[in-house]
């Protein structure tokens, strides 16, 4: 009895001490990536609360979280998201958290400063938003997820985190790119129903090295009857839509990825990525697009673009 009594003891003690130290490591670990966040934040135009605020309510500032549905890392990037923006190490912070904050910034541009719905569309995808009409989802997650972001932004902007400390003029300066990249060019002024439109891409290898390129793009199944990528002669990627039925919100979550290459791309060569979509309904399309060039020997950064594209669709 008397050993017993011992060890329960001990284990009582090892949990007290646990519970004494858990509010130090769990401020330990939402510090740790203040630097990354700043810099990230300031680079894109962000504001450095937000950002961290996200990270709180996406992974709780675990670099290795890993959700049911498969997104990875500090900011939770699913692995179609982490393809269209490059991320070659979706569990190492500096990397997850530059492309995640560079998503945030292309899905800005689409939602302005609704933040509201930036997170929303960050949480379940743009289309869902636009789905539902440009407000939150009617979506218990995402909207206990919007809740969450704002309330921990306005608990980091209490502790004055946005005035932490600026970064250097080497952390905000962007990586030098080979990419030069034209305005899309499309076919139509105005999508409509049933009608084929097509858009172009044209991207020049403004670096000094021969290099290979990979464009990449996401999109929502229920909003497209077809949609090809051509992006060489005689290579196109073509996706068609398994849906029946009448898409509905719910199933505006569904996204399909695809992708096309281009080999041996000249230094001052021009290359064009052409896509045809068909809309399938009368309402805005949001188009996940992106650029990565890089060197055949991987022993450069690799150079990336992205943007998120909304097509008003008419009857």
């Amino acid at each position: 009895m008397k050993v017993r009594r011992h060890l329960s003891t001990r284990s009582m003690w090892s949990v007290t001490v646990w519970l004494l130290l858990l509010p130090a490591l769990q401020g330990w670990a939402a510090s740790s990536y203040d630097r990354l966040i700043i810099s990230a934040a300031h680079r894109h135009e962000l504001e450095p609360a937000l950002v961290k605020a996200v990270i709180e309510c996406e992974s709780h500032f675990d670099p290795q979280a890993v959700s049911p549905r498969g997104a990875q890392g500090l900011m939770q990037l699913m692995p179609a998201t982490q393809a269209t923006l490059g991320v070659t190490d979706a569990f190492d912070p500096g990397h997850n958290i530059e492309a995640g904050v560079r998503y945030l910034a292309s899905l800005q541009q689409t939602f302005g400063t609704h933040v509201s719905l930036l997170l929303a569309a960050y949480n379940a995808g743009p289309q869902a938003v636009i789905d539902a009409g440009y407000v939150v989802p009617p979506l218990a997650e995402t909207q206990h997820y919007v809740s969450c972001v704002l309330s921990a932004r306005q608990r980091y902007r209490a502790q004055a985190f946005n005035k932490a400390g600026f970064p250097s003029a080497h952390e905000l300066a962007a990586a030098p790119t080979a990419l030069t990249i034209a305005p899309i060019r499309f076919s139509h002024p105005v999508a409509r129903v049933g009608q084929r439109l097509v858009l172009h891409l044209d991207v020049w290898n403004a670096g000094t090295q021969m290099a290979q390129g990979v464009v990449s793009l996401t999109y929502p199944t229920s909003s497209v009857s077809l949609l090809a990528l051509h992006t060489t002669a005689g290579e196109t990627t073509v996706q068609l839509p398994n849906q029946q039925e009448p898409p509905t919100m719910q199933s505006g979550h569904a996204y399909q990825f695809l992708q096309g290459r281009w080999e041996a791309w000249q230094p001052g060569q021009q290359r064009t990525a052409a896509l045809a979509l068909v809309p399938r309904l009368a309402r805005d399309i949001a188009l996940h697009l992106s650029v990565l060039l890089y060197d055949s020997t991987q022993t450069t950064t690799p150079h990336r673009w992205s943007t998120i594209v909304r097509l008003p669709v008419a009857e």
